[in-house]
Formats: structure tokens, C-alpha cells, sequence
């Protein structure tokens, strides 16, 4: 309603100019209408009168044949029919011609073929064609049937010429016309002009030349119908323009007239709605301003606000990591020959403390951290936080390497204090990776990635440390990701195969079981990878976990092998990463696996590393009591290296403990690794646990750990890992192992 009242003057004024402008041109069509149909009665006139043309034409025809048998006599046959056909060839609707004797019994048929079910046909049989040629021979004049189901199933229009009359007559020529055919071209010129037509006898349409979804609209309102009189009855012929024919003859001025009369109604109502609004528009120009103004300021305080926001730090109100990219990014388009440095400062074990305190006064240190570094850095050097815990500071035009490492140092230094939040005591320090680069060999992405690459590697190092990138960090960068796309394209190629290291009994020196180990041989580099490289690569990417569950599916298999050779006391030992443990499937595809090979659990040994056991305790202590619960061994690997707690060997079902091998290689000469191997047999003696040694190479090691009560060993002394094909040619050779 509104935009209503806004325009009236506007709708109005247009309302009344396309009323006038419509009524000319319905005016104009309606005399357009009234031509048409004009020229429609005299198209129906001139088409009536080709009908009868056509008709006088075939009736002459019919006539000269019988006027000729009349004169010289009933012809030959041959040359009745050759005339007959010269007809039937001239004239392609007609059907055929005929010669009936005088009592009405058809004998010729020119063709014969497609009508021989009218030969010998007695017309006499037929009322209404009987009555016809009876008339025909008292009158001696042509009679017609019009409409007349031929024998081959279409309507025809049937001649009855005499050959003489009463006492003389001889018979009668017929002419078989196909009734749509002879309307089809007796109206072809009609057709041609663009005209369609109907044609009605008595009432009952017999020919159309329409399509028969022609439009009803335009018969409706552009016909014209002509009676007339033809053989004896009376037609119709209905005819009508096609659409095309309507749009050539359609005068284009109605159109003209719209199209000016819309363009001056359009005109008309601008200018009245302009006039209208001119007074309203200007009454509300002062009022608009002022709103206008206000929008604007409130616009440009908003973009302030976010152009703040994105490029400053919420918490600590340093700039972000979009606002020191930028920065760097244009400091960088400058290409005066000097260097930049990117420092990286995350803070150690910070996740700590949002763990212990939570995260707000998590959130209370960063300040109090941004606020240290802000003190400690001068006014050229450029700071920002640009992650949880992690900041970072470029430096433009470094004038030496020393100058950022007294930076760094300064950083380290005032990071490394006590700070007192909330009545909490927190001491700090940080790791710091940097990256000095000229401006014309770098990019802003090559800066960050390589300060990143230094900070990874101080973090790697340990706490409160500073490292400098350097080539040999990018080159094991690149090393690693070509290493990654090894691994992937030989897991996908089933690059991987297993070797098995013995286990002996020291009491027996009999062999009671086999550590499975996997090995990869790089095709490319025809050299073996180490797996100390790509074990732990493999557990980053995430690519353990399938590979994980192919080495507990073939070392199943491989032992039921062995079994069903006849070593049937061998069990099998696998390693289970981390990322395994985290798997819920990993318990039901162990069974699996050696369900399906015919193994007993107690031929199962699983063996995790201590930190392993530390990670996810009560998870981890589940899965392992369903593993003893199951019959399942477990043993500790690489014992005594990492968290080494009294505690998870009192706390979880643990069979072995594992020795590593940096225990046992210097046996029985270096003391210190004497007391511990003695503190380990001894700890496990009293809590019932089997002992394994890694690494023995020698036979003085063994005589030590057999004194000290250790039952089983591993190592090259007894045999190196071997592939499965030569540990079973080593079984079956080796009785002294069995």
C-alpha cells in the first residue's frame, strides 16, 4: 500500500495512456481481423471453383472414353486398357477406371492389381448404385457417389458414365477417385497461399487439410464457409489462414502503435511521478543528509574497529599473525640490499598450565609474557602473537648474526623468571628457532617456514634453547617428505616384508620363539631403510595403523605355518605402536588373526615400550587385561629407557620384561650396566616375571645372564633377523635349535 500511494500519480497517468493506447490498437486489429477474413471468402470462392474445374476435368476424361466406345464400338481390350492406364497415370488420385456391362456386372479393371475385388462385382446387388446407373442409362448423363468406402478401406468419390442410353446402352464407364487425395490436390494452389481447409458433405467433414492440432482460435475468428452444389449435393467448404499466413497479413502498424503508446505512457507517468515527487524530495533532502552523515561516521567506526581486529592480537593487544605477514610481506617489496631476521619464541610446557590452573590463568601469563617481550625488544623490531603460545619478532636490516643472538639470549633471559598469577608461582622458559635471510633470495613463506623448521628443532632439544636455521634443516625437511612418499607408494605396492629374530632359551639353548620385525627395501635407492627412519615417520603420518594390522595378519599366518611343519613350540612376538592401542578393532583383530590360522593365545606375545604403557593408562590397562584375560603374553620392550615406574609392572598384567640392548652390550665389563641388569633380573625374579635380553653378541654376556637368573636372549650371537623363507630352511637344518 504504501508503494501505492508513493507512485499513484506515477500508476494512474500510465493506467489511462495504455487504456487509450490499447483501445487504438484493439481498433486496428479488429480491421486487421475484418481483411482476413475478406480474403478468406475469396480464397474459399476461387477454391470452390478449382473444384469444380477438377471435377469438369475428370468427367471429361470418363466421357471421351465412353463417347469413343460409343462411336467405333466396344474397343479391344488392349486398347481400352492402355487408354484406361494413360488416366489412371495422368491423374494420381485416381484409383482405377472400370467398365461394367449393361446389366452392371463389372469386366475391365484398369490396374487390376489392388482392385480385383472389384471384378465381377454386380453393381445391381448395391440399392443406392443401382438406383445411380439406372438413372444414368435412362438419362444418358454421368452420375456420381461421393464419399463411398472403397474396397481398399479409404473414401472415394465413384463415376458412372453411360455408354449410350436406354436401348442402346452398352455399359458404363466408371472412374474410381480417392475422395482425400482429389480434395488434397484440387485445393493445392489454396494450400500454397497459405490457407487451410475443411471440407463438409451434408454436414460430415470428409477432407481437412489441417494438422490435427491445428488452433481452434484461428477457424474460430478468421474462417470463412461457401456452400455449394456438386454431384447432386450439398458441400461445405470451411477455409481459413494458417498462423503464418495471419502474422504476414496482420498489419505491423498495431504493433507500432503499442510500442509508442507504452513509450509515451512510460514517458508520461515519469514525468508526472518526477513533478509529484520533486516537492517530496525536496522536503526530505535535509533530513536524508543528516541521517546520511551519522551512516557514515558509524561505518568508519565500525571499519576501524575491524580493520583493529584483524590485525590485532585480542588477549595481549600485540599485532597478530595477519598484521606481522602483512608487515613482513611489505618490508620485503623494499629490495635494498640488506638482511632480515624472523624470530620465534614458544613457550615451554605452557599447555601445563592450562591443564593444572585452567585456561584463564593461561590466558594471565601470555600478557604478562607479551608485556615482558615488549620490554626487552627495541623500536624497529616488529612483535606479534601469532598462535596459543608461540610469538614472533622480525627484525629489518640486520647488521650481524650477533646482533639477533643477543636478542634471543635477551628474550631467554627475560622469559626465564617467576611469575605470580592468582597466588600461583609459575617459572617460565622458551624455545627459540630464528632465521637470518636476505631480501632478495626470500619470501615472506620461506621466512616463516624456515624460523618454523629452527623452532622445531630447539624444541626437539629440549627446553630454554635457541637454534638458528641452517641448510641441513631444510635438506632433512625435504628428506623426511620424500621419505613420506616412499612409504605411502610402498604400502600401496606391499613393499613390506617381515624377518624373524630368534628367541633362545639360555637354559636349553633351544630355540622357543621369534620376534617379528619389519623391514623395507627401497627398489629406488636398492638399499634397505633403516627402521629406526621409518617407524617413527610412519607413526606421524598416521600410515601404522594399516601397516600395523598387515604385521599381525602375516605373522600369524607365517607362524601357522611353521606349526603345521611341525614347530609347534614357536610363538611369535609383535611390536604394537601407540596409535595402535588407540584403535577399538584392535583386541577383536589380534584374536582374529590367530584364530584364523589355528593358533592357541598363549603362541601370542605382545610387546609395548614402557612409554607406550604410560600413555592413556586406564584405556591402555583395559586392553590389556583383555589380552591376559584372553591367554595372550605381555611383555615390556626396551625396559629400563624410559619412564621405568615400580608402579604399571604392580598395576598391569605383565609377563617379560624386555633388557635393551644399550644394557647389555658392554656386559660383563662396564659395572654400571652390570647394576642394572642385576636390579632388573632381580625385580622381576621377585615379582614372577620372565627376563629377555636384547642385543647379545658375545659369549661372555651370556655365561653373565645366565648367572643372573635371565631365561631367554636375542641377538646376532644366536642369529640375526631372517626373512621367513630362512628361518624355516634354518629349522629344518638345525636340529640342535630344536
Amino acid at each position: 500500500m504504501g508503494l501505492f500511494l508513493k507512485y499513484r500519480p506515477a500508476i494512474f497517468t500510465f493506467i489511462i495512456c495504455m487504456c487509450v493506447c490499447a483501445i487504438t490498437v484493439w481498433m486496428l486489429l479488429i480491421k486487421s481481423d475484418n481483411t482476413i477474413v475478406a480474403q478468406s471468402k475469396n480464397e474459399a470462392a476461387k477454391a470452390v471453383q478449382q473444384i469444380h474445374k477438377q471435377i469438369e476435368q475428370q468427367i471429361f476424361l470418363f466421357n471421351w472414353l465412353a463417347k469413343q466406345w460409343n462411336s467405333y464400338g466396344q474397343p479391344e481390350p488392349f486398347l481400352w486398357h492402355q487408354q484406361a492406364r494413360h488416366i489412371v497415370e495422368s491423374l494420381d488420385y485416381v484409383q482405377a477406371v472400370e467398365w461394367a456391362d449393361q446389366q452392371g456386372v463389372i469386366r475391365w479393371i484398369e490396374p487390376l492389381i489392388g482392385n480385383q475385388n472389384a471384378y465381377q462385382l454386380d453393381l445391381n446387388t448395391i440399392p443406392l448404385i443401382a438406383d445411380k446407373i439406372t438413372q444414368a442409362g435412362q438419362t444418358g448423363s454421368w452420375v456420381a457417389v461421393a464419399n463411398w468406402k472403397l474396397v481398399q478401406g479409404i473414401k472415394g468419390i465413384l463415376f458412372y458414365v453411360p455408354i449410350g442410353k436406354q436401348e442402346q446402352l452398352q455399359g458404363y464407364i466408371i472412374g474410381v477417385v480417392k475422395q482425400h487425395s482429389f480434395f488434397n490436390s484440387a485445393i493445392e494452389l489454396t494450400k500454397l497461399n497459405g490457407y487451410n481447409a475443411n471440407v463438409y458433405l451434408n454436414d460430415e467433414k470428409v477432407f481437412s487439410s489441417a494438422a490435427s492440432n491445428f488452433d481452434t482460435v484461428t477457424v474460430k475468428y478468421h474462417s470463412s464457409r461457401v456452400s455449394f452444389e456438386l454431384m447432386g449435393e450439398l458441400w461445405h467448404l470451411e477455409l481459413w489462414p494458417t498462423q503464418q499466413k495471419i502474422e504476414q497479413q496482420h498489419d505491423p502498424i498495431s504493433t507500432y502503435v503499442f510500442i509508442v503508446g507504452l513509450l509515451i505512457s512510460c514517458l508520461l507517468s515519469t514525468l508526472v511521478q518526477l513533478i509529484s515527487a520533486a516537492k517530496q524530495l525536496n522536503q526530505n533532502l535535509t533530513s536524508t543528509n543528516r541521517k546520511l552523515n551519522t551512516e557514515i561516521s558509524e561505518r568508519q567506526r565500525i571499519e576501524n574497529e575491524m580493520l583493529t581486529m584483524a590485525c590485532q592480537d585480542e588477549l595481549t593487544s600485540l599485532n597478530n599473525r595477519n598484521a606481522i605477514y602483512c608487515h613482513i610481506k611489505e618490508r620485503l617489496h623494499h629490495k635494498a640490499n640488506r638482511d632480515v631476521a624472523l624470530l620465534l619464541i614458544d613457550l615451554d610446557a605452557f599447555q601445563q598450565v592450562n591443564d593444572v590452573v585452567g585456561h584463564n590463568i593461561g590466558d594471565q601469563l601470555l600478557v604478562k609474557v607479551a608485556a615482558r617481550l615488549n620490554k626487552v625488544i627495541d623500536k624497529n623490531s616488529y612483535l606479534a602473537r601469532i598462535g596459543g603460545d608461540e610469538f614472533a619478532i622480525f627484525i629489518d636490516d640486520v647488521a650481524a648474526v650477533s646482533v639477533i643472538n643477543r636478542v634471543a639470549q635477551k628474550i631467554l633471559k627475560a622469559v626465564d623468571t617467576k611469575f605470580v598469577l592468582d597466588q600461583y608461582e609459575f617459572y617460565t622458559t622458551a624455545s627459540i628457532g630464528y632465521v637470518i635471510a636476505n631480501v632478495n633470495t626470500v619470501s615472506v613463506d620461506d621466512l616463516i617456514r624456515k624460523a618454523d623448521s629452527a623452532l622445531n628443532k630447539a624444541k626437539s632439544h629440549g627446553k630454554n634453547t635457541i637454534q638458528a636455521f641452517d641448510q641441513s634443516l631444510e635438506i632433512a625437511i625435504i628428506h623426511k617428505v620424500n621419505l613420506l612418499k616412499k612409504l605411502n607408494t610402498a604400502f600401496e605396492n606391499q613393499a613390506f616384508e617381515l624377518h624373524y629374530q630368534p628367541k633362545i632359551d639360555l637354559q636349553s639353548d633351544k630355540i622357543i620363539g621369534v620376534e617379528a620385525l619389519i623391514r623395507w627395501f627401497d627398489e629406488e635407492s636398492k638399499q634397505w631403510i633403516p627402521p629406526q627412519e621409518f617407524i617413527p615417520l610412519a607413526e606421524e603420518s598416521g600410515i601404522i595403523v594399516p601397516l600395523g594390522d598387515w604385521i599381525i595378519e602375516e605373522a600369524c599366518r607365517q607362524l601357522g605355518i611353521w606349526h603345521k611343519l611341525g614347530f609347534i613350540q614357536l610363538h611369535v612376538a609383535i611390536n604394537i605402536s601407540g596409535k595402535q592401542l588407540k584403535q577399538q578393532r584392535l583386541f577383536q583383530q589380534i584374536v582374529k588373526n590367530y584364530e584364523a590360522q589355528g593358533l592357541r593365545p598363549h603362541h601370542i606375545e605382545i610387546e609395548l615400550t614402557e612409554e607406550v604403557f604410560i600413555e592413556n593408562i586406564e584405556h591402555n590397562e583395559t586392553f590389556m587385561r583383555a589380552l591376559v584375560d584372553q591367554g595372550i603374553s605381555l611383555s615390556i620392550d626396551d625396559f629400563g629407557i624410559g619412564y621405568s615406574s615400580l608402579a604399571y609392572l604392580r598395576n598391569f598384567p605383565v609377563d617379560t620384561l624386555k633388557i635393551d640392548r644399550s644394557f647389555v652390550k658392554d656386559l660383563p665389563m662396564n659395572d654400571d650396566d652390570v647394576a642394572i641388569v642385576k636390579a632388573i633380573s632381580d625385580l622381576a625374579a621377585n615379582m614372577n616375571l620372565k627376563v629377555v635380553a636384547e642385543g647379545v653378541e658375545n659369549k661372555m654376556q651370556i655365561n653373565f645372564l645366565k648367572e643372573h637368573n635371565c631365561q631367554y636372549a636375542q641377538g646376532f650371537w644366536y642369529s640375526k633377523p631372517l626373512s621367513a623363507p630362512e628361518l624355516t630352511d634354518k629349522l629344518i637344518r638345525n636340529h640342535n635349535w630344536m
